[in-house]
């Protein structure tokens, strides 16, 4: 989800303030109930708010969360505050699974749940053959084991994919790499621009 420009937003100088957590707790419960996960709050990372009128505050919070796995995951949510009359009203506007930028924090990469589905499988491949195109290279698309996503602050649709690429080479090795991929619709058809193809180096 696009959450604005990031100038419109003001960095929480200290997320660990009793009104932040309550805020982020029930952010994770309400991200709890509607999608069935079980995730157990941890702590607040980074947090930036955006103040919409004299009773509106916006949330926008990068949460570490504990899986019923025991695995440590990050989420970003975005909750909005009323508070009027007394009463505070607290709405999740959306919770995404994923992992902050390293060079914007303000940039929060998703998750792709199912990297299976045939728009991510279409980019994946795409991305191989452009290589191909600009290296003169011979790599053959293998699978995609996993991948992330952005969406353009300005509502226009565009999307940039990041994706785990596993392709063969020439001589039958499989390899891993990573692909970055902006795709663009400004009007019906798709405008895709390679960012970024690089080898994944192996794990040690």
């Amino acid at each position: 989800m696009s959450c604005g420009s990031k100038k419109e937003w003001i960095k929480i100088p200290d997320c660990n303030t009793p009104c932040v957590i309550e805020v982020a707790k029930d952010a994770v419960n309400q991200h709890n109930k509607a999608s069935g996960d079980n995730l157990v709050f941890k702590r607040v990372i980074i947090g930036w708010f955006l103040e919409i009128d004299d009773h509106t505050i916006k949330h926008r919070l990068y949460i570490e969360v504990i899986n019923s796995k025991g695995v440590v995951l990050i989420i970003s949510i975005v909750i909005v505050v009323v508070t009027k009359d007394g009463k505070r009203v607290r709405t999740l506007v959306s919770s995404h699974h994923g992992y902050p930028d390293e060079k914007d924090l303000f940039i929060f990469w998703n998750k792709i749940p199912d990297v299976n589905q045939p728009c991510v499988q279409n980019v994946a491949k795409w991305a191989v053959n452009k290589h191909n195109t600009d290296t003169h290279d011979h790599l053959v698309y293998v699978s995609t084991v996993e991948g992330w996503y952005i969406e353009a602050a300005d509502h226009s649709g565009t999307l940039v994919y990041k994706l785990h690429i596993k392709a063969k080479e020439c001589i039958g090795r499989v390899r891993d790499y990573c692909a970055v991929v902006k795709e663009e619709k400004p009007l019906t058809e798709r405008i895709r621009t390679l960012l970024e193809f690089f080898l994944i180096p192996p794990k040690k």
